[in-house]
Order: structure tokens, then C-alpha cells, then sequence
């Protein structure tokens, strides 16, 4: 898995994919105004998990406040949400920084392997 950099910070991913709100908090800047519990805690943020989670299989978002990774993670989709919610900049570097992940060239699996006899 590669991995989501915003801002020189690895988003952090859980087993299910999806990413770290908290890293991404970090990655806008850490300013207590976008602090990622005001995000969710608006109707609008309620309303977009709750569609989400409509036959999607996972919860869209969960925190995990234990263990070695801690922390509240998200779908991509409230990825940009939160991006959106935070300035147009960031949600510019979120957009990129994606994109960026997506295109990445996978490493060629028939390349060729030299081995010594």
C-alpha cells in the first residue's frame, strides 16, 4: 500500500482504508478552528456520514482511542469533506496530493530479476 502524503505527513490508514482525521488536522496546519471533532460535530458532516453509511458495509467514520494507531478515521469521501470544511487551499493540496497517490506507476511485476548462480 502506498501511501497518502499532504503537506510532508503520511496520512495514516487503518485496516479497513480508511485515512486519519487527525493526521490530516495536522497536515492543514493544527489550528484549533479546524479541529476535526468541530467538523463532525456540524448537521451538515452528520447528514454526508449518514448517507455514506447507507449500504456502504463500513462505518464511515470511527475513532480508536486505543493502541498503537489511535485516532478517528474516515472514508475518502469525508477526507475532502473535512478538506472542503478547512479552506480551499488545503482542500487543493487534499485533491492533488490524491490524485498524485492514484497516478503514482506501480512497480513493474515483469521486471526483470537478476540472480546469481
Amino acid at each position: 500500500m502506498q501511501n497518502l502524503i499532504i503537506s510532508d505527513l503520511v496520512i495514516r490508514q487503518d485496516a479497513d482504508g480508511r485515512f486519519c482525521l487527525n493526521d490530516l488536522h495536522r497536515a492543514s496546519g493544527g489550528e484549533p478552528k479546524n479541529r476535526p471533532s468541530l467538523w463532525s460535530e456540524n448537521q451538515q458532516t452528520k447528514n454526508l456520514i449518514s448517507e455514506l453509511e447507507t449500504g456502504a458495509g463500513i462505518p464511515a467514520l470511527i475513532s480508536n482511542p486505543h493502541g498503537a494507531n489511535q485516532g478517528t478515521f474516515v472514508v475518502k469521501e469525508l477526507v475532502y469533506a473535512y478538506a472542503t470544511w478547512v479552506s480551499a487551499a488545503f482542500h487543493l493540496k487534499v485533491i492533488r496530493a490524491y490524485d498524485a497517490l492514484m497516478t503514482k506507476p506501480l512497480a513493474n511485476p515483469f521486471e526483470k530479476i537478476q540472480i546469481p548462480i
